[in-house]
Order: structure tokens, then C-alpha cells, then sequence
């Protein structure tokens, strides 16, 4: 016999409320489960002479209680229900909209076999965000959820809803870490979600990157002992990659604000570090040294890297790229392949995404150590390859992506060779200012603009 409602098979399983849509349900969005989709079997339904007078009878005494009990009730006890009512309401939509829309646009495939737990940091969020110890995650979830709602309504009293949330929650924060109270991954993740609240709309030019550098500086202070489910860890990963683009695009007078990079190399140890991961160990590397890049006069310092170091990162990213390759051939899998309309399809998102990072790196070596990177033949135009995987990963309009192709696209945009090429990356991040990604756009475009008329000035005066 068919089952008497649309629930899929797990929520049924489970006695847990299923609201049925497809291809999945929120439920199993939210905790992670591969739904098997809503039952369409026939619905058998009671429509006897017996069934239809019960159903009356019992419709008329339940509206003569209601009616009885509210009329009871003073005016201004009626008015609160009411407004707590919608209060309510209200907030169980944007949570439902934070762990479903969300949740499907900050997370991608492949990446949680990648770091070797079933589910994200983001997966497991519902779990430790509601179990009462941190008002401050409470509200920047709620602060975040709204942000994202009006990143795709543009009903403007969601964002008016969403600063004042964000305020809430950064005065709460703040509150914590000047109390000195323990450091936790509730803490951790306050500072990581703000800053993604900054990344979609930002306040001030500088929050975004004072949220993510201090969050490596809570995961130092909170050690491992902290982690729970993979959270810490996952939640340091993010951070290690969004710190790449925070050195690439910060100032040389606010570069003592940040982080140092030794943090996010040596912080926490991890088990079978993930190749993705690995590589950002000497992302962080290489970008810190980035930061020098404007204390030369013509954008380019030759002598930032020294041969022995040059070696050895670039040993280390060329075994790890040939570990990348072997590992999905042991899978019978290819990282990527040519279409026969000539299009280059990859894996899954995740991996086009990793495949962006090596070439970032590659790209950093001749823009690091310019002589040092001529002496080694490569004939690939790395700054293409970050454009088409860019252009790959905006057909599936994931922000997790987004995110993460800041740092190559700001390269492209600064240091691609064609003129084109640094247009189209311009063109990108211009673009990202009406998909949710307005803060991070204009950190980029600020520093791109800003360089680029140093660059002007500097020729100019050279010119004289």
C-alpha cells in the first residue's frame, strides 16, 4: 500500500515533519542525507457518510474553542500573541532558508570526501548554532540568512533586518572574547560566518578581512582540543583559502593588522592533510610574500624568493599535483577531460576549483620570481586555464566557488599577460556585485583600481 503522504522514505523512517520537495527534501538537506525524493503513490482517503459527519463535528467544536479562548484574552495579551506569532514565523523561514538555499550555495561536490568527513562545517552548523551557548552564532545566522535573502529578493527590510542582527551579534561577539572566556568553535565560527556576511554585503572596506584574519587567530587560541565532528578543522581550512585572497588584496600599511602566515601553517595538524589543503599550505606562503609586491616601484620584485626556497615549493606543488592525478587514476577517474565541441569538462566543481589553485600557484612563481620561473620551460597559459574554470563554475552558481575563485581571478586581473584576459576577470568580479558577493567584489575591484593607477603613476614618473 502506498504511503497515506508525500514524505520521503527517510523522514517517514525518522516520524520527522517532511516537506516533500524535489530533488530533495530540506530535511535531508539540513543533516546531510541522500533523500530518495517525495512517495507519488495514490493517496487513499475516508470519504464515507461516517468519516465526513465526524470531521464536521469535529471542525465546529475546535472553532468554538478557539473562539471562546481569544475572545477571552485581554486586547494588548491578543496584539503580543500575534506579533510574537509573526516573529516566530518569520524566523523558522530564514532558517529554513539559511539550511536549504544556503546550504546548497556554500557547499559543492566532492569537497566532503576531500577532507574526509561526510558532511561540512555547514552541514553540521543546525547541530552546535542552536544549542544555546553562543547568542552571537545564533544571530549571525540569522543575520546571515537574511543577508542571503536579500541577495536573491532584493526586498530591502531583510537587509534592514540583516544589519541590525549583524550588529547584535558582532556587540555579543565581542563581548565574549573581551570577558576572556574560553575560545570554542561556537566563537570560531561567529567570526567565519560574519566575515561571510561581509563577503555578501559588505560594511565597512576593511571588515571583511579584520573577521577572517581573526578568526585564525581564535583557531590558535582554541587549539584542538576544540574540535568537534571535523568542524575546527574544516572551519581553519576555510579560512587558510580565504586568507590567500586577503594578502593578495591588502594594503602594505594594514598588511601588520593581519595574521601572520606561520599561523595558518602551523596551527593545527590534520590527519592525511587533503591535497586541496596541502597546497594551500604553500598558497598562504606565497601570497604573504605578495604583500612586499608594492614596495617595489615597478609592481614587480624579482628578489622576493630565493633559489632554494623557489625549489623547494615548487617541488612540493609539482609532486602534489602528480599525487592529484595519480589518485583519481587509481579511482578509474580523470581530474578533466576535452569535449568534442573542445570545452574542457572536469570531475565535479570541487575539482575544477583545485585545478584553479595549482595554476594559481604556477602563476605566483613568475610573478615572485620572474628569472627564476623563466629557466623552466611551460607552455601552458595559466591565466586562461583560472578564466575557463571560472566560466566552468559559474554555470553551476555555487558561492562556495565564488568565493574561492576570488584569488585567481584577482591574479588574472592584475597580472595576465592579454589585456582581454585581465578585462574578462574585471568583468567577473563586476558581475559578482549582483549574485550575493558585493563585499568581495569590492575589496577586489578597490585593490585592482588602486593598483592599476599606482602602476600609471609610476610609469608616468618613469617616462620623465
Amino acid at each position: 500500500m502506498p504511503a497515506r503522504t508525500n514524505a520521503c522514505a527517510i523522514c517517514r523512517k525518522k516520524r520527522i515533519k517532511c516537506d516533500a520537495t524535489l530533488p530533495q527534501c530540506l530535511m535531508c538537506i539540513k543533516f546531510g542525507r541522500n533523500c530518495p525524493g517525495s512517495s507519488n503513490g495514490p493517496i487513499i482517503v475516508d470519504m464515507t457518510n461516517s468519516t465526513i459527519i465526524g470531521q464536521k463535528k469535529k471542525k465546529n467544536a475546535e472553532k468554538d474553542v478557539v473562539q471562546v479562548t481569544w475572545e477571552a484574552l485581554p486586547e494588548e495579551v491578543v496584539s503580543s500573541i500575534s506579533t510574537m506569532t509573526m516573529q516566530i514565523s518569520q524566523r523558522h523561514a530564514l532558517n529554513e532558508v539559511f539550511y536549504g538555499n544556503f546550504l546548497a550555495y556554500f557547499t559543492t561536490t566532492g569537497e566532503a570526501a576531500d577532507i574526509q568527513n561526510r558532511q561540512t562545517w555547514l552541514h553540521r552548523l543546525p547541530d552546535f548554532a542552536a544549542d544555546g551557548s553562543n547568542g552571537a552564532l545564533e544571530l549571525a545566522v540569522r543575520a546571515t540568512a537574511s543577508a542571503f535573502s536579500f541577495a536573491k529578493t532584493r526586498h530591502t527590510p531583510l537587509m534592514q533586518d540583516a544589519l541590525k542582527l549583524y550588529g547584535r551579534s558582532l556587540n555579543q561577539h565581542f563581548h565574549i572574547l573581551r570577558t576572556k572566556k574560553k575560545v570554542t568553535m561556537h566563537t570560531v565560527s561567529t567570526s567565519v560566518l560574519l566575515s561571510i556576511f561581509e563577503a555578501m554585503n559588505a560594511t565597512t572596506a576593511s571588515a571583511y578581512r579584520q573577521h577572517i584574519s581573526g578568526a585564525a587567530e581564535l583557531v590558535k587560541l582554541a587549539g584542538p582540543e576544540e574540535c568537534w565532528m571535523g568542524v575546527l578543522c574544516q572551519l581553519f581550512f576555510h579560512i587558510r583559502v580565504q586568507m590567500a585572497f586577503v594578502y593578495l588584496t591588502t594594503r602594505q600599511e594594514d598588511k601588520n593588522s593581519l595574521c601572520s602566515e606561520e599561523i595558518l601553517r602551523e596551527t593545527l595538524t590534520y590527519y592525511r592533510m587533503p591535497v586541496f589543503q596541502r597546497l594551500i599550505h604553500h598558497m598562504t606562503r606565497l601570497t604573504a610574500l605578495y604583500l612586499q609586491l608594492e614596495d617595489n616601484e615597478d609592481g614587480r620584485t624579482p628578489h622576493l624568493m630565493d633559489l632554494e626556497e623557489y625549489i623547494r615549493i615548487k617541488s612540493d606543488i609539482d609532486a602534489l599535483w602528480l599525487e592529484y592525478e595519480l589518485s583519481a587514476e587509481e579511482q578509474g577517474q580523470s581530474l578533466f577531460w576535452i569535449t568534442p565541441s573542445g570545452a574542457t569538462e572536469y570531475r565535479d566543481a570541487y575539482t575544477a576549483l583545485c585545478v584553479a589553485y595549482f595554476a594559481s600557484a604556477r602563476a605566483l612563481f613568475s610573478i615572485l620570481a620572474p628569472r627564476l620561473a623563466a629557466s623552466y620551460l611551460d607552455f601552458t597559459d595559466h591565466y586562461q586555464q583560472m578564466l575557463d574554470i571560472a566560466q566552468y563554475l559559474g554555470g553551476f552558481k555555487i558561492g562556495c566557488a565564488f568565493m574561492r575563485m576570488a584569488t585567481p581571478l584577482y591574479l588574472v586581473a592584475m597580472h595576465a599577460h592579454r589585456k582581454e584576459q585581465r578585462e574578462i576577470a574585471i568583468g567577473i568580479f563586476e558581475e559578482w556585485r549582483v549574485i550575493g558577493l558585493g563585499g568581495i567584489s569590492a575589496l577586489a575591484l578597490e585593490s585592482i583600481y588602486r593598483r592599476q593607477e599606482q602602476n600609471k603613476a609610476d610609469i608616468t614618473i618613469r617616462l620623465r
